[in-house]
């Protein structure tokens, strides 16, 4: 389990703060596992902690929401927390954290706690929003496009698209996102597709176009960060 003090909002003091709570942690842990792994590295409470019987895992989220109930009270600054994939031995232990990790940055405005098996999708587009920026051949293609002409002409292509793709090439749905006529949302994809060549017919490009969209662009559908 990691836990972190919320990024969005200042403490006064922040290395104290992060101490306390990794005090907390390590207390709430302790009096319902005994003894265990309670660090402080960079600015995260990490809390490594066995897994007993086949309901392990909700033993901890509840646990974690125990924690960043009672931290976030006492120390007036909200608290979030991310459980990694559970994993069968201390060699592995090094996966869960990253997953923890992830699943902290993954977290969505209203949402405190989860496990990396909650929110899966998202953990995955964040490691391959880090794989694809650091490989050149795959930042190039037709978004880049989408996003300069939308700046140049004052679009909104690069949206109306995300829109459509995330809905499942569902017109109604997509227009419904965008808060427009279906058929205000039917003529921006045929211009798009005339001015920037892009072949939405094309299963492939697609995908690509909504992978590199999504995670290069940052831009989404829904209204959760």
């Amino acid at each position: 389990m990691a836990f972190a003090l919320d990024g969005t909002v200042s403490a006064p003091d922040g290395e104290q703060t992060a101490l306390r709570l990794l005090d907390l942690v390590r207390l709430q842990c302790e009096a319902r596992y005994g003894r265990h792994a309670c660090v402080l590295v960079d600015g995260s409470v990490y809390a490594l902690l066995p897994v007993t019987g086949e309901h392990g895992g909700k033993r901890h989220k509840r646990l974690a929401e125990d924690v960043v109930r009672r931290a976030s009270r006492a120390l007036r600054v909200p608290v979030r927390s991310g459980l990694g994939d559970i994993v069968p031995d201390l060699a592995a232990v090094r996966g869960s954290r990253d997953d923890a990790d992830l699943v902290l940055r993954a977290l969505g405005p209203g949402e405190d706690v989860a496990a990396v098996t909650e929110i899966r999708a998202r953990v995955t587009l964040l490691r391959l929003r880090e794989l694809i920026g650091e490989q050149r051949g795959l930042t190039a293609g037709a978004w880049r496009e989408v996003l300069a002409y939308d700046a140049e002409h004052g679009t909104d292509y690069a949206r109306t698209l995300v829109c459509w793709l995330d809905a499942g090439c569902d017109m109604a749905r997509a227009a419904k996102l965008l808060a427009v006529h279906p058929n205000t949302c039917r003529y921006r994809l045929r211009q798009a597709q005339q001015h920037l060549g892009i072949d939405l017919a094309d299963p492939d490009e697609r995908l690509v176009l909504w992978l590199q969209l999504r995670t290069l662009a940052g831009l989404r559908g829904a209204d959760r960060a």
